[in-house]
């Protein structure tokens, strides 16, 4: 980017075109008034508004507000195209904020608005990349990642609560011990033995 191409540079020559230009039109109507005053007769309406206006008025207070109404009027028209590159990178930063995203930004100036956008658009682009990145690379397992899902927790904390439930019953009575169901006990510790190998096997 040219160092020169600034927005106080941008500025500075529209108020310097908007003064050259006013300054021209003031001229010319002033000699179009001139010339009109000249080729029209002494008792017609506008030469008795023309005489009054210059009497109760001035000449220079007249010129001065045609200067700055013709200034006022050629400033606001030149400086629209800054105008609207603000507005537009005034809605994408705010886009950009409070979504990750905006639309189509369209700068016509050039400078440090245009590299402003540029800044933007390549924000937008490394944070559309990263999340395309994060969505499409499967997460990696490391020691905090846990192997099992709920089905699978759930699965081994029903096997042992059986278990548990076996034993505590014949705990409590110890004089059916004889008839205590050893098979049950086996059938159940070799099923949660099965299950963690199974799960041991797919992590």
């Amino acid at each position: 980017m040219r160092k020169w191409l600034t927005v106080r540079t941008a500025y500075l020559y529209t108020v310097t075109g908007s003064a050259l230009l006013s300054g021209i039109v003031l001229f010319l109507t002033y000699r179009v008034f001139v010339w009109s005053y000249a080729h029209v007769s002494p008792d017609s309406f506008f030469a008795r508004l023309a005489r009054g206006l210059v009497n109760y008025i001035g000449r220079t207070p007249i010129a001065a507000v045609v200067f700055l109404i013709v200034f006022a009027g050629l400033f606001m028209f030149r400086s629209q195209k800054l105008a609207d590159d603000m507005k537009q990178i005034v809605r994408a930063a705010e886009e950009l904020a409070d979504r990750g995203s905006f639309r189509e930004l369209k700068v016509a100036s050039g400078g440090e608005l245009k590299a402003l956008a540029s800044h933007l658009q390549g924000i937008r682009r490394w944070m559309t990349t990263s999340l395309a990145d994060r969505i499409s690379t499967p997460p990696i397992q490391n020691e905090t990642t846990p192997l099992l899902d709920n089905e699978e927790v759930m699965a081994v904390i029903l096997r042992i609560k059986s278990l548990l439930r076996t034993l505590e019953a014949a705990d409590l009575d110890s004089q059916r011990l004889p008839d205590f169901d050893m098979e049950s006990v086996k059938r159940e510790a070799q099923g949660l033995e099965r299950l963690l190998e199974s799960l041991m096997t797919a992590s």
